[in-house]
């Protein structure tokens, strides 16, 4: 397991020299929150910054990755210079992911702003939202080093694999993962001819605009982070997914945020795809099964407590999506119908 930033003063003070940061004040302390990286805040004597540490199993021996998640970050800056409120890592000669001693860093501007609770939701934040979807999916930015992200449909032989080994280590939710299994499987039968059907039509975009990856400030502007999801997606998938989290698919389903975003997202020049609805459901459904299957992996193989511990909360908040979705699916997809072309 990788050194703590705050135990590793070499990698801080290299940080600060690599990106004319001035010398650090103090030992970089742990911010709160990130499902995956660490986050640090550091102060220095040119101001203050927040710097990821990326997980260890990101492989950074890897050519492919370091381009990749580079070329996220490059897609922030190229949506920043299309009015969109993007929060990029510094860089020096575009360069933004630095490696030291196989650690990967990505280094940011501090901010105050905060993420909106999803108690604190309101009709502002999905409309902003929605029109910040509809001006991304407009811009047709192009960033040629950003790779084409591999669409793996699940298998049904992973499924019971893991479903099988959750059962074996006694993780949490395994009866429930048993009971389910059918419409597990059900789900990734779709999973592969959906993904299929969205790649006719793709543009450039953040790939995971929830509530927690938009930041608001003291006057109520956005800022957008975490563009590590950036991809070519198809742009009603987008918007119906961001749909469902902000509308509290996870938790407690409001359709009113939902219905609101729909509705601004066409008042601001979006386009919802009617022909391609079906297959952005059963998409959305068949994502959410891959993002439960690695987090049961996350419960059960890795040795980190804190990476056990959200791994076994992700998978109460995904099994729930998908027993809201599939009560409301119909009545979704039938609202998003209404306000297709």
């Amino acid at each position: 397991m990788s050194k703590a930033l705050s135990d590793n003063s070499e990698h801080t003070e290299r940080l600060c020299s690599l990106f004319d940061l001035g010398a650090p004040r103090e030992k970089p302390s742990r911010v709160a929150g990130g499902f995956h990286h660490c986050m640090w805040r550091l102060e220095t004597q040119g101001g203050c910054f927040a710097v990821k540490q990326l997980a260890d199993d990101m492989d950074m021996n890897d050519a492919a990755t370091v381009a990749q998640i580079n070329a996220t970050e490059v897609t922030a800056c190229e949506f920043s210079r299309h009015e969109v409120p993007a929060l990029h890592s510094l860089h020096v000669d575009r360069q933004h992911l630095h490696l030291l001693d196989g650690i990967g860093y990505l280094v940011y501007p501090w901010t105050n702003a905060s993420a909106c609770h999803r108690n604190g939701i309101k009709e502002r934040h999905a409309i902003t939202v929605a029109q910040m979807l509809a001006h991304m999916h407009r811009s047709d930015i192009d960033v040629p080093d950003l790779g084409d992200v591999p669409a793996f449909p699940v298998t049904a032989e992973r499924v019971i694999d893991l479903v099988q080994l959750a059962r074996q280590r006694n993780v949490r939710y395994s009866d429930i993962l048993e009971d389910r299994l059918e419409d597990l499987l059900r789900i990734v039968a779709l999973h592969g001819p959906a993904l299929q059907r969205l790649e006719e039509h793709q543009v450039i975009s953040h790939g995971d605009l929830d509530h927690k990856n938009i930041l608001w400030d003291e006057a109520g502007e956005p800022l957008v982070i975490d563009w590590e999801s950036a991809r070519r997606l198809n742009p009603t998938y987008e918007l119906l997914l961001e749909a469902l989290d902000w509308g509290g698919i996870t938790a407690n389903f409001d359709a009113r945020p939902f219905t609101t975003i729909l509705q601004a997202y066409v008042d601001a020049g979006g386009v919802i795809e009617a022909e391609m609805i079906p297959a952005v459901s059963d998409a959305i459904q068949g994502a959410w099964v891959s993002w439960l299957l690695y987090n049961v992996g996350r419960a059960v193989g890795l040795k980190d407590l804190r990476q056990r511990a959200i791994g076994s909360g992700q998978i109460d908040l995904v099994l729930s999506a998908l027993l809201r979705m599939e009560k409301q699916k119909d009545r979704l997809t039938g609202i998003a119908m209404q306000y297709a072309s």
